[in-house]
């Protein structure tokens, strides 16, 4: 008798469990959510989808964790939705305990080595090289990682560092203070025929800068090292869209143009500093702010920074050998 009753439960509970997988043929009927459903219904979409962000059509942005679209050009680093230097998810525990790095990377805050600045320029105080910076005088700007000449050979940038003692001219002086490696370079600002004190170097971007992309800051230092000119000199800054081939040397202080060197229409002057007659060794530090939404910039984009002489001469000759350190690129 027993064993009939352990029978007939058993036959019933296999019914009612049939029953219950015949009711749930949905995941309504269930109560169960499935998997199946977007992180951003409204939108239908999941954060991290690509998106249109203006309504033209084209998938342009990305879906953010706020279930907005916005447009890939709004960040440093599309792939992390993020920008340099912004907190971030170092393990995927949903807590931000890392910084996103200049590569884009997010980097546990307990191992990441402080840097002069976390900007788009590489190698900004010139730290890192690939040789000895005293091994030869003058022309030795490559050997600084991420920064190189502006045409293949003939007058380049120099690079130095805290223990040269010769800098090419025994009437040029160290800047002050003292700060590891370091660039120099002429800046004269003139219309000679002659291209012999035209110098100048670029850095490599860790991204490029689109247009429209927003507004920035540049930072450096920079220090008079030969005996002053009475006039003073323009530092120019430019945005280059560089295709990795230099140009020839040009064949005098204004040509071609600093607009004009890597082609038509793929640089971009992003502004100059102005170092008066009268400044010394000691180093200064300025800031050159620029909106890339009122700049005639190239299509593209641009990959470099150039650091050279203004193209916009002075009324009166000036030139000086100066020396650059400590560049910080950053988006506001």
């Amino acid at each position: 008798m027993m064993k009939t009753y352990k029978t007939i439960y058993k036959t019933l509970t296999i019914v009612a469990i049939i029953a219950t997988m015949i009711a749930c043929d949905t995941d309504e009927a269930c109560g169960y959510d499935g998997d199946d459903e977007k992180d951003c219904p409204i939108i239908d979409a999941n954060i991290g989808d690509t998106c249109d962000s203006n309504g033209d059509g084209n998938l342009d942005g990305l879906v953010n964790e706020f279930c907005e679209c916005i447009s890939e050009q709004a960040f440093d680093c599309p792939n992390l939705m993020l920008n340099i230097g912004d907190p971030c998810d170092s393990s995927g525990d949903g807590v931000d305990d890392g910084t996103v790095s200049n590569i884009c990377e997010c980097i546990e805050d307990s191992v990441i080595v402080p840097t002069a600045c976390q900007g788009l320029m590489q190698n900004g105080d010139f730290e890192t090289i690939t040789g000895d910076p005293n091994s030869t005088i003058d022309n030795d700007i490559d050997l600084a990682t991420f920064w190189g000449p502006l045409w293949a050979s003939g007058s380049l940038a120099d690079l130095f560092d805290a223990t040269t003692t010769s800098f090419g001219s025994s009437s040029f002086v160290a800047p002050t203070p003292a700060n590891g490696v370091f660039a120099g370079m002429w800046i004269e600002n003139s219309n000679n025929s002659s291209p012999s004190f035209r110098e100048g170097m670029f850095n490599q971007l860790n991204a490029s800068i689109s247009p429209n992309s927003g507004n920035y800051s540049l930072t450096f230092d920079y220090a008079v090292m030969s005996t002053n000119s009475s006039n003073p000199v323009k530092i120019g800054i430019y945005g280059v869209n560089f295709g990795g081939t230099l140009p020839p040397n040009p064949t005098g202080m204004q040509t071609p143009s600093n607009l004009n060197l890597y082609g038509t229409g793929n640089s971009v002057y992003l502004g100059e500093v102005v170092v008066p007659p009268g400044s010394t060794n000691s180093y200064t530090t300025v800031t050159i702010p620029f909106d890339t939404s009122t700049l005639t910039m190239p299509t593209a984009g641009f990959s470099h920074i150039m650091i050279t002489n203004s193209h916009l001469p002075l009324p009166d000759f000036g030139k000086m050998f100066i020396a650059f350190d400590e560049y910080c690129l950053i988006r506001e």
